[in-house]
């Protein structure tokens, strides 16, 4: 609830500042990892302790991890998008002396695929339905329509 929260307020602000930018990236891939590991270790997957954030997502799209109706649904767009926020918090993380941007299209395509995961793996589908109280799911509901809402003023 606290990392979509985080996100949420990094999206507010990133219109008006854009040094927002490498935060939003890294806690919204943060937000969707999180989900993914939650969920899975409520299915009583072992997940490795080096695992990427990209890995964490693949697994709990695959059915043998996690079953049906619990499966995430992660295309190759929803991957290719994902990727490519994971590759600007990647640049970001671990600097290589070049200038970090990520692009207003990356954001635009990306943030709608955090939300997708989140929603579907803690709200809509959550492995245990007492995951999160009444209120924490307003509240997560919440952050995702801020991520939403800047990915529709990003595309427009």
């Amino acid at each position: 609830c606290e990392t979509v929260a985080r996100a949420a307020r990094a999206a507010q602000a990133y219109p008006d500042d854009a040094a927002n930018a490498p935060w939003l990236v890294t806690i919204s891939v943060l937000a969707a990892q999180q989900a993914a590991a939650i969920a899975l270790r409520a299915a009583g997957d072992s997940i490795p302790a080096q695992a990427g954030a990209t890995e964490l997502l693949l697994r709990a799209a695959t059915k043998d991890r996690l079953s049906p109706p619990f499966t995430l649904p992660f295309g190759a767009a929803a991957r290719q998008s994902f990727d490519r926020l994971v590759e600007a918090r990647n640049s970001f993380m671990h600097p290589r002396g070049l200038t970090w941007f990520v692009s207003q299209d990356t954001l635009a395509r990306g943030l709608p695929v955090i939300g997708a995961v989140v929603r579907h793996l803690i709200l809509t589908q959550p492995v245990l339905t007492d995951l999160v109280s009444p209120r924490e799911q307003e509240q997560i509901e919440d952050g995702l329509q801020d991520l939403d809402a800047l990915a529709e003023f990003l595309d427009a």
